[in-house]
């Protein structure tokens, strides 16, 4: 490499190294460049909204956590899908028990004050029986016996069970698998002369499983669905999981375990489950959403709609919306 060949190398890098150091002082105060993230979230009147919704969307984004899946009024708990009593969930509302002596109307009994429900089933509750009572002429002949169950007790009533009927018995659950931890289930039997009876839906009881759906109650286990529920037929236990669904499950003879799996069918982007409340005239539209892990976002419709929604873990992996429309 001769002299000049050399210098001229030596003349280049610095024009290099000049115009670099050049733009880097021009450039400095110019803010590096940023990208939307369309997993991120900001707050509308208190809630989520995913940035990447429309702004005249008629739906915004809420993230929801896994523990959210296993609470809510449409929780499934059987002999597979067992209770989490330490469940601690973000978005979907907590059940408040409390004794079903202090909140009840005077148109039924209960057993003792220690007898507990959520606070919600204790009011669609009286609603009923108060109905009830009307229907038939003022009678109280009605006794709630069997509420809010912990694990302890559970495994009481499994012990008598077995002692009676023996180990095969399908009448009460392994604790941790029955629906009377969840607040929302209870036992009825009639009460006539102070005395108990067997509530069996007949006469003019009948009226009770004929309209309890209007009220948001299932009869839990409805004889010839025992391969389903794995629960012999009990014409006593009645489940709370709002007025929607409960007239759905009704007018299409399912049980819990089944429209669980049907509302799978139903979701966000590809079809919703429309129902009209046969009393009201209320229109709900209901839809399922996967939650795989932790802040999964769920669409939800936004307060400019005009129409309110509740959110419900199945207890199998999914979050339910309920819309009540405008």
């Amino acid at each position: 490499m001769n002299k000049n060949t050399f210098v001229g190398m030596i003349f280049a890098l610095l024009i290099v190294a000049n115009f670099y150091i050049y733009s880097r002082i021009i450039t400095n105060d110019i803010p590096d460049p940023v990208y939307t993230n369309y997993n991120s979230t900001t707050f509308e009147n208190g809630e989520e909204k995913n940035q990447d919704a429309p702004e005249n969307s008629e739906y915004m984004y809420i993230r929801v956590m896994a523990s959210d899946t296993n609470s809510g009024f449409l929780q499934l708990v059987n002999t597979s899908h067992g209770y989490i009593f330490d469940n601690t969930p973000d978005k979907v509302l907590k059940e408040k028990n409390v004794s079903v002596y202090a909140e009840k109307s005077s148109s039924y009994s209960v057993k003792d004050i220690n007898v507990k429900l959520d606070k919600t089933v204790i009011s669609a509750l009286n609603t009923m029986l108060d109905d009830f009572s009307a229907h038939v002429g003022g009678s109280k002949n009605v006794i709630v016996t069997q509420g809010l169950r912990t694990y302890d007790e559970q495994k009481e009533m499994l012990d008598l069970k077995i002692a009676q009927y023996g180990p095969n018995q399908t009448i009460a659950q392994t604790p941790g698998y029955s629906e009377h931890h969840t607040g929302y289930a209870f036992d009825i039997s009639t009460f006539v002369n102070g005395v108990m009876g067997t509530f069996t839906g007949e006469n003019e009881y009948a009226w009770v499983h004929e309209n309890a759906h209007k009220y948001g109650f299932i009869l839990r286990y409805p004889e010839g669905k025992e391969d389903i529920t794995g629960i012999s037929h009990e014409s006593w236990h009645f489940r709370y999981v709002g007025v929607p669904h409960a007239q759905y499950m009704y007018q299409n003879g399912l049980t819990l375990e089944e429209y669980i799996e049907q509302l799978a069918l139903y979701p966000f982007e590809s079809g919703k489950l429309q129902i009209t409340d046969e009393v009201t005239g209320s229109t709900y539209e209901i839809y399922s959403v996967a939650v795989t892990q932790d802040d999964t976002q769920i669409p939800v419709p936004t307060s400019a709609t005009g129409s309110v929604y509740t959110l419900s873990g199945d207890n199998n992996g999914h979050i339910i919306v309920t819309v009540k429309k405008n």
